[in-house]
């Protein structure tokens, strides 16, 4: 394998590493936020993270499906490949719920209609992030990590277990209906 194939394999890692930063970042501008001010402010901020993330995971997916077409792969086909299908597709619904629910209330019925789905759109989201979690994982256990990356699974659940010790204390529960 040349040098340059090798790093252009490396790209779907990265822009899916650096769209869960987005997205990860886009929920913690959001944690807490006690004024209308802040929540407005934090909003557009969190809409503006997240549509980064969802682009840059968007994108290692455009990457990794080339890769495969272009060496002849299949798609699709490991539990890593499948989950993390499953993880882009969820987190392109999250961000387009979001955004109609922020920038066009009407289109579910105003914004009261609207701020109720605020909690669903939490809850789900938080849920992703954990599913997305676990799709990191499945990773560890692929032939191109094996072999050329030697990512760590107990290195991936380290982070993960840090980062849901940054996010999960500023959770408001009274935010999610609980």
């Amino acid at each position: 394998m040349t040098p340059q194939a090798n790093t252009s394999l490396s790209q779907p890692q990265l822009l899916n590493s650096a769209g869960l930063l987005f997205i990860t970042q886009g929920i913690l501008i959001l944690q807490p936020t006690h004024t209308a001010s802040q929540k407005t402010t934090g909003a557009y901020i969190h809409s503006v993270l997240n549509l980064l993330g969802v682009l840059s995971l968007l994108s290692g997916l455009a990457v990794i499906v080339y890769n495969k077409a272009a060496h002849n792969g299949a798609h699709f086909t490991s539990v890593h490949g499948r989950l993390g299908l499953s993880v882009y597709i969820l987190f392109t619904l999250q961000a387009l719920i979001g955004a109609v629910a922020f920038y066009t209330p009407g289109l579910l019925g105003g914004v009261q209609r609207a701020k109720a789905t605020y909690k669903y759109h939490r809850i789900s989201g938080y849920a992703v992030v954990v599913l997305s979690f676990a799709a990191v994982a499945t990773a560890t256990q692929t032939p191109f990590n094996i072999n050329v990356l030697h990512i760590r699974l107990w290195a991936v659940i380290v982070c993960a277990v840090i980062l849901l010790m940054g996010v999960l204390p500023r959770i408001k529960k009274q935010k999610l209906g609980l």
